[in-house]
């Protein structure tokens, strides 16, 4: 009896045991190196490197792609940056950069990893459980704010009425009104530590970069303030043609922490390759500062093993990201990733054809000037960037809204539409990503006691 009792016993251990460590294995870790990113776009035919069972939790380490602003605060004495960012006269340590690899797209993206048994039709849910920022050795953290070119202050006026200035983009190259901002991640603050106009660099395979362009562009900077640059950019090859303008005592303001991802997503089956800047019907670009800790995201899957990558993550950013990006800053995320079966829907998975976020209390609905650029200008998708419109995306915001509410609460149209009036909130999600973006806030509470439809299956209108 007691060798009977001892037997089931160790049987039951070792089924326990080998449970745990099923669930020790579905946790796995992607450090950054140029080994496990690309740059600037996404690619069906990006090799993965994880593949992952659907329900684990990856970690994965991103960089900024304005981590070169500030070498010295950002890079230096980190193996992994210094892997993906260093670039001398023999070359680049990652050196295809865009979608055709000329800086047509500029985020450097940690993936793909594959997910076994996502398919083209399923929807790859990811939950963000973890955000915290990268430190450097000397275990600080910055981040890098751009007023660039492609920001929406460019297309208005300065307060004395000249038009805003960018180097050659604007075929002034003796006259250049970019900014760069750098910040100090303080407790649970980000604080301006000091500006600097944009100079007239000159790389080391000899072109001149004066305006902000390609990406990963160093800067050799100079002493200013209490700061004495090391000569690592300049001992690469990098020049620049005069002394740099620096503001070294900006207004300390304090910018509340919110870490979150503002390119992930999923490549589109397509095309062979998309610059990363425009966002898509599989995700990319949102630029979203909802999408932090807490958010979950639902991509609809493109291609086998739905390939999800993730990068330009930032420290803070308003809604519309005004004058072209948030605080980039480098971190590292936990994330669970889970493939949703298209045999496993509830009816309201069957309308998402658009990047949607939930959080406990509230759906995050997006809308672009064009649902799907790549579609719209399949030919020539960089033809959206002279096509941004704000009130197209309004549009398309609102009807993937009127069609999300009625799918997931079983309403009709003209329910929906009074419901979205009064308890729904719309606003700018960013105006700088050529393919403009709106969304709406949808809170769960105003549908509490509603009851759900057994199917929608049928309404026609759902998709429209």
């Amino acid at each position: 009896m007691n060798l009977r009792f001892n037997f089931l016993t160790l049987v039951t251990l070792l089924s326990l045991s080998s449970d745990v460590a099923a669930k020790k294995k579905k946790k796995e870790y992607i450090a950054l190196s140029n080994e496990t990113v690309h740059w600037g776009y996404f690619s069906k035919n990006e090799a993965p490197v994880i593949y992952i069972d659907s329900g684990t939790t990856v970690t994965v380490e991103m960089a900024t792609h304005h981590a070169c602003d500030d070498w010295d605060k950002m890079i230096s004495g980190d193996p992994g940056m210094e892997s993906v960012f260093s670039w001398d006269e023999d070359g680049k340590g990652e050196d295809f950069r865009g979608a055709t690899g000329g800086g047509d797209g500029v985020h450097v993206l940690t993936g793909p990893i594959y997910v076994n048994d996502a398919e083209p039709g399923d929807i790859l849910k990811v939950e963000i459980k973890d955000l915290y920022p990268r430190k450097n050795p000397d275990g600080k953290t910055y981040g890098s704010n751009a007023a660039a070119w492609w920001g929406f202050q460019a297309r208005v006026n300065k307060v004395n009425g000249e038009p805003f200035y960018s180097g050659s983009f604007s075929g002034t190259p003796d006259k250049n009104d970019e900014v760069i901002t750098i910040y100090e991640i303080e407790g649970d603050y980000a604080i301006p530590s000091y500006q600097f106009e944009w100079p007239k660099i000159t790389d080391p395979q000899g072109v001149l970069r004066d305006f902000i362009a390609y990406p990963g562009t160093c800067v050799p900077h100079d002493a200013h303030g209490d700061t004495v640059p090391s000569s690592e950019v300049a001992d690469q090859g990098w020049t620049k043609s005069d002394p740099i303008t620096y503001y070294d005592d900006p207004f300390p303001a304090k910018i509340p922490i919110n870490y979150h991802i503002g390119c992930m997503g999923l490549p589109p089956a397509s095309h062979d390759a998309v610059d990363s800047i425009p966002p898509m019907v599989t995700g990319g670009n949102l630029d979203n500062k909802r999408i932090g800790k807490g958010m979950t995201m639902y991509y609809p899957v493109a291609v086998q093993g739905a390939l999800l990558s993730m990068g330009d993550a930032h420290t803070a950013q308003g809604d519309s990201e005004l004058d072209g990006t948030g605080i980039e800053t480098s971190i590292t995320g936990d994330f669970k990733i889970t493939a949703i079966k298209a045999a496993d829907f509830e009816d309201w998975h069957e309308v998402i054809d658009f990047p949607l976020g939930e959080t406990d209390t509230e759906y995050i609905v997006h809308g672009f000037t064009e649902t799907n650029y790549l579609e719209t200008y399949a030919e020539n998708p960089g033809d959206i960037y002279s096509n941004s419109s704000i009130d197209k995306a309004m549009k398309n915001c609102y009807t993937q809204t009127r069609k999300f509410v009625m799918a997931r609460w079983g309403l009709t149209e003209i329910e929906a539409t009074t419901v979205i009036t009064q308890g729904i909130d719309f606003a700018m999600t960013q105006l700088v990503d050529g393919n403009w973006g709106v969304h709406a806030v949808v809170p769960k509470m105003i549908f509490e006691g509603g009851k759900k439809p057994k199917s929608n299956k049928g309404r026609k209108n759902l998709r429209k």
